[in-house]
């Protein structure tokens, strides 16, 4: 099948919008490709009201709780680690006010000293947390402790676990979030993992983060392009990846090893998503000049077109439920929505891109980027079927490819905002924002890490 002018545009707009971009042949400078989220040449632009009005929630002048986390006069590396990695975490979610440490009154603060609850209560913490550790030989002891003020002298959460040093930072964030868990009775999310693909020199490379912004480190060799990573089963990581201008191929990296996985298609797979439970797959397929969604099992076995109400279809991804969205589109109208099982939820004339589903308190949320013109994008956030739209970006720079946390609570985006560009992480709770990491790149998954064995 042959491609007709404005597909191929369309198409190729597409795959650099969504993080598919294609890799460029030695010596070829094409012309950049025009952007499929501007409105039709001729038609005044969409009318913005569309997108919902702006979260204000969080202010500073809003009261959180307040709460202590105790000091350390530890020299020990395990203690230092532990404690900032509790602290960096309680931070990131927004919602507690932290007591400096240089308000703390006058103790004993080591692995061993009890907490001196009536000193913090006068300071008017509303819960007091206690994280330590100590080296044991090759090991490290890790010690956590809550107490709620309100609800008695007996702590909320007290545990004592030996690990191995190397683990002692995501032991750090596992203690997090079951601190969380004690302290608002939803557990955390910081035990857990990010990945993007991004820049290195004329290739892309994927990536992985820690929750907390720290531990960047590329996955992909430098020699071959790679796009669109997905966490999969037992934290294992899948991308699509070209050698030498071939098309993309799909592949898995589990531990230090890199392997192919085969699947019945012959073209480029641009893109894959996996259901909650690991039992399905789908996969974004260059097919006949234009995309399509197929679906089966996890192995990739028994695929069936899923995408049949969109000529171009990708950037597939699963709700909590099993719903399927993609962003898809038809090359003569050359903007994309946002679909959910087949049907268009993004507001008509906004280009859509990188759908996530954020599993939050409050119910299943749909987070999405949409074009807002001078090449800007805002994120904005409805139901999973795109009801009661409202926006979490306005005037803050160009925000693209939402990824939410485990535990619902924390959105993570890619932002120029402020002069600063990078990753930064927003409370879905308190609506504020912080700045993560000043890397940027495309294509943003965050998923927990595996249980600790």
């Amino acid at each position: 099948m042959q491609m007709n002018g404005r597909c191929l545009r369309w198409l190729a707009a597409a795959t650099l919008v969504l993080g598919l971009a294609w890799p460029r042949h030695a010596g070829a400078q094409p012309a950049p490709p025009p952007d499929p989220a501007a409105a039709p040449a001729g038609n005044p632009p969409a009318n913005e009201t569309a997108l919902g009005e702006l979260i204000v929630t969080g202010h500073k002048e809003e009261k959180l709780p307040r709460i202590a986390i105790l000091p350390s006069l530890s020299a020990d590396l395990e203690d230092v680690i532990v404690r900032s990695v509790v602290r960096r975490d309680i931070e990131l979610t927004g919602m507690f006010e932290l007591i400096p440490d240089n308000k703390a009154p006058m103790g004993l603060y080591s692995f061993d000293d009890p907490v001196d609850v009536p000193a913090w209560q006068n300071l008017g913490a509303e819960a007091i947390v206690k994280v330590a550790a100590r080296p044991q030989g090759n090991k490290a002891e890790v010690f956590g402790l809550a107490y709620f003020l309100n609800v008695g002298k007996d702590p909320v959460y007290q545990k004592k676990i030996t690990v191995d040093k190397a683990d002692v930072r995501v032991t750090a964030h596992r203690i997090t979030d079951a601190l969380l868990g004690a302290l608002t009775g939803r557990p955390g999310g910081f035990a857990s993992q990010l990945a993007f693909a991004a820049r290195w020199t004329k290739n892309q490379r994927i990536f992985r983060l820690d929750a907390d912004g720290q531990g960047l480190e590329p996955l992909t060799d430098p020699a071959d392009f790679a796009v669109a990573p997905m966490w999969g089963p037992n934290g294992t990581l899948f991308f699509e990846s070209s050698h030498d201008y071939q098309p993309f191929q799909l592949f898995q990296l589990a531990g230090k090893t890199i392997t192919q996985v085969k699947l019945p298609f012959t073209t480029s797979i641009y893109a894959v998503a996996f259901s909650k439970d690991y039992s399905r797959m789908a996969v974004a397929v260059a097919e006949g000049g234009k995309s399509s969604i197929y679906v089966g099992l996890a192995d990739g076995s028994g695929m069936t077109k899923a995408s049949t109400s969109t000529e171009l279809a990708t950037h597939p991804v699963f709700s909590p439920s099993g719903k399927l969205a993609w962003i898809g589109g038809d090359p003569t109208h050359g903007s994309q929505r946002v679909y959910v099982d087949g049907k268009a939820v993004s507001p008509a004339g906004f280009g859509a891109s990188g759908p996530t589903f954020c599993d939050t308190e409050d119910g299943v949320k749909l987070i999405y980027s949409v074009a807002v013109g001078g090449d800007q994008r805002d994120l904005v956030m409805s139901d999973d079927q795109g009801r009661g739209m409202s926006r979490l970006t306005q005037g803050q720079g160009s925000n693209t490819y939402p990824a939410c946390s485990p535990d619902g609570r924390l959105l993570a985006f890619f932002s120029t905002r402020k002069s600063q560009p990078g990753i930064y992480m927003m409370s879905l709770k308190r609506f504020t924002t912080q700045l993560l990491t000043s890397k940027i790149g495309e294509s943003l998954r965050w998923a927990a890490l595996p249980p600790a064995k």
